[in-house]
């Protein structure tokens, strides 16, 4: 009958519009868990993403002022500027990759006051243990790659001889260097077991 047909289209058009209402809620609840509920409703999707994510673009002066330095290092040193001005000359995408390479995020926070952990640069030092005669890291600096610390977000810095040389080195342990995220690759072996053991 035409009156169960309509019936029936208010019914599947009502279930249709309520269908992620459940998943809906719990966006919402979770984004009022960082943002207050009642601003919401005022933000764009640009500023909501912001407060959520973070800042996409790696804002050098930002990171700059949110930086510690360990001992042995100061903000004075010639390869501690050398590394600012390098880092401030890469492109957007060099500068997330830079980013992941330290820290396992592509992003930095909204703000200073948002940072719960500050970037810390750290002096080179040579491996304990290293053969009688091997190269080391601080009587070459320019055969070593920087070494990054993700979890504790710092980066232990060679002192480069010139900007060329940072910024090749750089680049070259953002982009090829196994990420943290390279942890958690299993063998084949924890896949699928070892064969005939249970």
């Amino acid at each position: 009958a035409p009156h169960e047909v309509l019936a029936y289209a208010e019914a599947a058009m009502a279930a249709r519009l309520r269908e992620a209402e459940a998943a809906a809620v719990a966006i919402r609840n979770g984004l009022a868990s960082v943002v207050p509920a009642a601003v919401l409703p005022l933000l764009g999707w640009r500023e909501l993403e912001r407060m959520v994510c973070g800042r996409g673009d790696v804002d050098v002066d930002l990171l700059q002022r949110n930086t510690e330095y360990d001992e042995g290092v100061s903000p004075e040193d010639e390869h501690v500027r050398r590394f600012w001005r390098v880092l401030a000359s890469f492109d957007s995408e060099q500068r997330q990759q830079f980013l992941r390479f330290v820290w396992a995020r592509s992003r930095l926070p909204a703000s200073a006051a948002d940072f719960a952990q500050k970037f810390k640069l750290q002096a080179a030092v040579p491996e304990p243990g290293a053969a009688p005669g091997a190269r080391d890291v601080v009587h070459e600096p320019d055969a070593f790659l920087p070494k990054a610390h993700t979890c504790f977000f710092s980066l232990n810095l060679p002192r480069y001889s010139s900007d060329e040389v940072m910024r090749d080195k750089l680049l070259y342990a953002s982009f090829n260097c196994l990420t943290l995220d390279a942890d958690y690759r299993l063998l084949d072996s924890e896949l699928g077991g070892w064969p005939g053991v249970t």
